[in-house]
């Protein structure tokens, strides 16, 4: 069990483990793939953009030197739709139930050599950590808080199959523990779980939905591009409210753009709390902008570790 508040900061890295791509790889996978399929397209076209809009789109994104297409599209406003659109389309068919769980029993499996650089499924460790010992009941009795920069669900996902199989226990039961873990995505997902609270009359976009044109609509009106000189919306206020009340704070697969970290009111903090994070595969600058990040900040403990997300909870979090 969780006993101190605990806030988990998710970045792209987080989700690469269950096949998301980063930002970079996103971005990859829109210009050469996405944008040239004749059945993606047709969808595309089903959602209603032409052709031509389309290839403007793809050629634009392809010779911005954006590092993804969220950064592309906050600053060409005039394809804010086609390119929700093909982030929907992207992400939707990976969000697949058994690459969170069947697949892992197979890379286990797997007669190949192993290494210690090999990536564990980190939601299985995680939830390991919330239920051991712990009965139904005393679940949500867990004090841990998600912050998310991610569009998919798939820690969503994760924690509410593998509750109610491990407690024998419906989707509207679980659904309703899991309300005491939230889960803040700070530039939207792809919608509403069914088991999730949401508005009246907003419907919810099922997990393992696959190419659904109609699904991805929904999807598309829950994702968000944040301007710069956009204000603080109502999600990074909510995600400063839980970093403010932590005492240990993690980030997982984060990329330490400055934008997000002022975003999440970091600067301002003074409290004294413990601050780690994972830093496997940044950049000079963004190293630094990590180093930064925590001088402000009166901390008990901190620790940056280049390793995979699951190395790095499993040998150097512990969590109280």
């Amino acid at each position: 069990m969780i006993k101190d508040k605990t806030v988990l900061v998710l970045g792209a890295g987080a989700s690469a483990p269950y096949d998301f791509p980063t930002g970079q790889g996103l971005k990859d996978l829109v210009c050469d793939v996405i944008l040239t399929r004749a059945e993606d397209v047709n969808i595309l076209k089903q959602l209603g953009h032409d052709k031509t809009v389309i290839e403007k789109f793809r050629d634009a994104l392809m010779h911005s030197g954006r590092p993804s297409v969220d950064a592309f599209v906050e600053y060409r406003q005039e394809f804010l739709g086609i390119g929700k659109a093909a982030i929907a389309l992207t992400l939707l068919p990976r969000e697949e139930t058994p690459k969170l769980f069947r697949d892992w029993i197979h890379k286990r499996l797997s007669p190949r050599k192993k290494t210690n650089d090999d990536e564990g499924n980190w939601y299985e460790y995680l939830f390991e950590v919330l239920a051991d010992g712990v009965s139904f009941d005393n679940f949500s009795n867990n004090k841990l808080s998600i912050v998310t920069f991610n569009y998919d669900r798939s820690i969503e996902h994760y924690l509410l199959t593998a509750l109610k199989n491990s407690y024998n226990k419906s989707d509207e039961e679980c659904g309703k523990k899991l309300q005491d873990i939230p889960v803040v995505h700070v530039y939207g997902s792809l919608g509403p779980l069914e088991h999730q609270l949401r508005p009246q009359g907003l419907p919810s976009v099922p997990y393992d939905s696959g190419r659904n044109p109609d699904i991805i609509k929904l999807a598309v009106d829950n994702i968000k591009i944040i301007r710069e000189s956009d204000v603080v919306t109502p999600e990074f206020t909510e995600a400063q409210k839980l970093i403010k009340e932590a005492q240990l704070l993690v980030f997982l697969g984060f990329g330490f753009h400055p934008a997000n970290l002022k975003r999440l009111g970091i600067e301002s903090m003074k409290k004294k709390l413990r601050v780690m994070g994972t830093t496997l595969g940044l950049s000079l600058e963004r190293g630094m902008a990590a180093d930064k990040l925590i001088m402000p900040i009166n901390l008990e403990k901190s620790a940056w570790i280049q390793e995979n997300v699951y190395k790095f909870l499993h040998d150097f979090v512990g969590f109280n």
